[in-house]
């Protein structure tokens, strides 16, 4: 086999390895998403304004299914609902692999203050945050492994 030939055929094989690697870690984090462990995440963001009070530049992490990819959903702007207690609040569910990142942000009506929150199957709080009146409020954190 020539020189030329011989190096043709390892750049050949490289490229083979490089694609079936791809090919393989790209199958594996689908059936990580369909298969491993994932919470139920609440997102929660609490205003001291009336109900339907209006957040803005509103982002929440996460899968709209389990087996969906996770990503940063940009939800734009969101009205709140009534809440136990004084002000109002907004809510939304989404799904987390255990150990992955799990994030909110929303900025509150001009003059609100606005606090965050996520939970873990509706009830365990593992993140909350609160921020100054009509500033963004962010919250983030991994999730746990489960037991």
């Amino acid at each position: 086999m020539s020189e030329r030939n011989h190096r043709t055929a390892r750049l050949l094989a490289a490229v083979v390895v490089a694609g079936s690697v791809a090919a393989l870690a790209t199958g594996c984090s689908f059936v990580q998403r369909q298969t491993g462990d994932a919470w139920s995440v609440t997102y929660e963001v609490q205003v001291d304004a009336p109900t339907g009070s209006t957040l803005s530049d509103v982002r929440a992490e996460g899968a709209e299914r389990r087996g969906d990819a996770p990503e940063v959903h940009r939800l734009g702007t969101q009205d709140t609902d009534a809440a136990d207690g004084d002000g109002s609040r907004w809510r939304h569910d989404t799904v987390v692999l255990a150990e992955q990142h799990a994030s909110v942000r929303a900025t509150p009506p001009a003059g609100a203050t606005a606090t965050c929150r996520i939970l873990l199957d509706a009830e365990r709080v593992i993140a909350t945050e609160t921020a100054a009146a009509g500033e963004p409020v962010t919250c983030s954190a991994d999730t746990p492994a489960f037991d």
